[in-house]
């Protein structure tokens, strides 16, 4: 029918057609050497000179490669966090970065090739990895240093990150996307609202959210500037543990700690129904209600505060309709040692934790976080903690120098709005300058 339609079409009306699309079909001509893809990347590059960036690095990467070396560990670690910024999560995709006229121009075109940053991470020995862990933790020292002291709460999740190969350490373990595929488990310490990475582990994809979990928080402790104070910790049902709770009371730190429900908590929330008097719930929403109880599960040693709360929802006949005035329950528990904030608030407290979710999948989709594609596993841990340096100087970056309006946005968003806006970066030495197009934003 098409074609009858085309074959009736005058003349005339057939030259208009080509005509309009001939006006947008528009020969293209390769001859701008200067445009680039990240000019305002120059203002991070200033960022990081102001707090000595590659300094910090060779201070704390003791693994040198030979004097006639083009690019030493700092330089290469230098350029790979830009990388994982700019939002290059391949080492194949760092070429059209170091091709990039801007960045080239900001670097001095001075830029280690990919083929160089993969044998950087096979050349890096073992104690690498906490070499890199202390380089983190310098970073947070450096911007602590333009802060007022403060209180901090942290807050501790876990991911299953897939792999399709045969990466070294992975395992088949909980994975609920893809079942029966080896993994790893990810486990991050966060601190709540300014969202500064404090570690990570890439562990086995068999290991539980406890594993090893006091290790870890203490190295999160151990990586606090001097003048950040850790306040409290809030965790989900995963790290459930009287060793958790006792560890936390012993050195004055507070917790927020979702209750797993085992048979000695579904009897608690049966003990606090039946005495209604005595443990009455309290309406916080149409939703949700709370009550709290202080008593020990069988194989404590000690009574603690449980927060309880109830979930109202609908019921349905057989038809689907829902019955009014009649519901079923689903009950949660949050153990705590936090004395003077109301039921209320401890559970408005916990669900601020549910924020690491969020960073989380922002750890995954705007820093590759999941995608250990290494062979090797001190590869992959060496990249990760890369990573995880690239995802801190960003965060500090965007909270010191970019609008309040922009201190939530994700690396995504500031990627699209700031970063990755193309211009021309013209000139040279003090007379170098930025040319975009009119942007009101920027």
């Amino acid at each position: 029918q098409n074609q009858k339609g085309d074959s009736d079409m005058s003349l005339p009306q057939n030259n208009n057609k080509i005509n309009s699309f001939n006006k947008l079909n528009i020969p293209a001509k390769f001859d701008s050497a200067t445009v680039s893809s990240c000019p305002a990347f120059s203002y991070l590059e200033a960022a990081k000179s102001c707090i000595d960036f590659k300094s910090l690095i060779s201070d704390n990467i003791s693994y040198q490669k030979a004097a006639n070396a083009t690019y030493q560990p700092a330089d290469i670690i230098d350029f790979m966090v830009d990388a994982s910024i700019l939002g290059y999560s391949r080492f194949s995709h760092y070429e059209n970065l170091r091709e990039d006229a801007g960045y080239l121009k900001i670097k001095d075109f001075n830029v280690p090739s990919e083929k160089v940053c993969r044998y950087l991470l096979k050349a890096l020995p073992e104690e690498s990895v906490n070499e890199l862990r202390e380089l983190n933790k310098s970073l947070l020292a450096t911007i602590a240093k333009t802060q007022p002291a403060k209180e901090v709460i942290l807050d501790f999740d876990d991911t299953v990150c897939t792999v399709f190969g045969n990466q070294e350490g992975s395992a088949n373990g909980y994975n609920p996307r893809y079942k029966g595929r080896p993994s790893f488990k990810e486990k991050v310490g966060i601190i709540s609202k300014t969202d500064e990475l404090l570690n990570l582990t890439l562990e086995e994809g068999t290991h539980h959210s406890n594993h090893e979990f006091l290790s870890f928080l203490e190295s999160c402790i151990e990586t606090l500037p001097k003048t950040w104070y850790l306040k409290r910790i809030r965790a989900d049902r995963g790290f459930f543990d009287q060793k958790n709770f006792r560890y936390c009371e012993d050195n004055g730190i507070e917790y927020v700690i979702k209750a797993k429900m085992q048979n000695g908590v579904k009897k608690i929330i049966d003990y606090v129904n039946d005495n209604p008097d005595q443990y009455p719930w309290v309406k916080i929403d149409n939703t949700f209600s709370v009550t709290e109880i202080r008593v020990p599960l069988k194989s404590w040693d000690r009574e603690r505060r449980f927060v309880l709360i109830k979930k109202s929802l609908p019921k349905y006949n057989k038809k689907g309709q829902m019955l009014f005035e009649e519901f079923t329950y689903e009950y949660q528990a949050i153990v705590t040692n936090v004395d003077y904030l109301t039921a209320e608030e401890v559970f408005n407290d916990y669900n601020q934790r549910c924020n690491i979710e969020n960073k989380i999948d922002e750890l995954k989709e705007g820093f590759a976080f999941d995608q250990n594609t290494q062979i090797n596993r001190k590869c992959n841990e060496l990249y990760l903690l890369i990573k995880m340096i690239a995802f801190n100087l960003n965060n500090w970056f965007k909270r010191t120098f970019l609008p309040e309006s922009m201190h939530h946005h994700e690396i995504t968003t500031i990627r699209r709005i700031f970063y990755k806006i193309a211009g021309n970066i013209c000139g040279s030495g003090w007379y170098k300058h930025i040319r975009f197009a009119p942007n009101k934003l920027l």
